[in-house]
């Protein structure tokens, strides 16, 4: 027996993140397919629309075996963690032989080699990784500019639109574990036109501007989405504005500053934003530089309003259980095998697990969090996770 991983948003699931599951199915000959989703927040730090169990159903009515959480610890977290926490729950549960993202075919060797230096970080890659910093650069951009100084026939493999997070899984996975490329087709990742094989950039614009039929023909299992908008049972990128703001405008400076990420003094334009600004798009705005990118900043937002501190980050870099968010009866055969072989605990009931666990406590934390900023009111009691199954097909 053996699986195929992937790691995945699915904020909402189209029919791209349909034909990628189909496609690292019959590239890697594996029996199962095991996707670990991100949960209420996403890896640009925005809340996913629609909830868990929603998208959940949606992978697996379309080739998913077993969707898992990856703790929001990881999912709310820069390319190298998000990438270190899916790939390192699907290397603990002892069966996935493969990792399937999405990368031309043709790249790879490239974005190997990419991956080698970076991960070997000789002293000149150091150096430039340096000087990139210094000039003001993002950290992505300073470290590709270091790898291109010495090998500058991997521009083309690096410019392309995956290849940021081809490259820390490549530094993720473990030995043995073989890569799966698989090409992505249709509309671009920040394209927000809608089309046949839409992206999920494009659907949440439609939703956003009230088009509900066209974004649902855009999805290849709409029913329990249409269902969610019908009932409000979604949260909006700035729902949680009011309860960022307070939060920022009644926290201290050294206080803010223990936050994961929160360096250079950043802390200090965050609180005096905050005291000026009363939307969650606008204080980032206020915040950003050309150093700093819209997706840090909007991360940085959410580890605050979570109290995500850099202590505890530090003091759980790899994760240390797998929850079930939904499987089919079909894999029983795969749940078993990951009872024998795993290394980590797998979850299929919420409240069987350590509830006060620094990690557990953040991800139903995390959850009521994204409840209340539900559209509709009469969903935004917490506990979500401990009333909720998991979905069965």
């Amino acid at each position: 027996m053996n699986a195929v991983g992937i790691i995945c948003e699915y904020n909402p699931f189209h029919r791209g993140h349909a034909l990628h599951i189909a496609r690292a199915r019959e590239a890697s000959g594996a029996d199962y397919v095991v996707c670990v989703m991100s949960g209420p927040f996403t890896q640009r730090g925005a809340p996913a629309r629609h909830d868990k169990w929603t998208r959940a159903h949606a992978a697996l009515s379309c080739g998913a075996d077993l969707v898992l959480e990856l703790p929001v610890r990881f999912a709310c977290a820069s390319a190298q963690e998000f990438a270190a926490g899916g790939v390192g729950i699907l290397a603990s549960l002892g069966v996935v032989s493969h990792l399937s993202f999405g990368c031309e075919a043709e790249a790879l060797p490239l974005l190997s080699h990419a991956a080698q230096a970076m991960t070997d970080e000789s002293p000149a890659f150091a150096e430039a990784l340096r000087e990139g910093l210094d000039q003001g650069m993002s950290y992505p951009r300073a470290r590709a500019a270091a790898v291109l100084r010495s090998q500058p026939e991997l521009e083309s493999a690096l410019s392309l639109p995956n290849a940021a997070l081809a490259l820390e899984y490549l530094q993720a996975m473990p030995q043995g574990m073989i890569p799966v490329p698989v090409e992505r087709e249709g509309s671009g990742y920040h394209d927000g036109e809608l089309s046949h094989l839409s992206s999920a950039t494009g659907v949440r614009a439609a939703l956003e501007r009230g088009d509900l039929q066209a974004a649902m023909d855009a999805l290849p299992a709409p029913d329990r989405f249409a269902a969610a908008e019908a009932q409000g049972d979604l949260c909006e990128e700035d729902a949680l504005s009011q309860a960022l703001i307070a939060r920022l405008r009644t926290i201290s400076a050294p206080e803010l500053s223990q936050i994961s990420g929160m360096d250079e003094g950043l802390e200090h334009r965050f609180i005096a934003a905050a005291q000026k600004c009363s939307t969650r798009k606008k204080l980032i705005e206020t915040v950003k530089t050309r150093r700093y990118t819209w997706a840090r900043l909007s991360r940085l937002s959410t580890l605050a309003l979570l109290g995500v501190t850099r202590e505890l980050a530090q003091a759980y870099p790899a994760p240390v259980y797998a929850r079930i968010l939904g499987f089919r009866r079909s894999a029983a055969p795969l749940l078993r095998a990951i009872a024998d072989r795993g290394s980590i605990p797998l979850i299929t009931k919420a409240a069987d697990y350590d509830q006060t666990h620094p990690l557990y406590a953040l991800d139903a934390r995390a959850q009521d969090l994204w409840s209340l900023g539900c559209a509709e009111p009469s969903l935004r009691a917490g506990g979500r996770d401990f009333t909720t199954p998991p979905v069965i097909l």
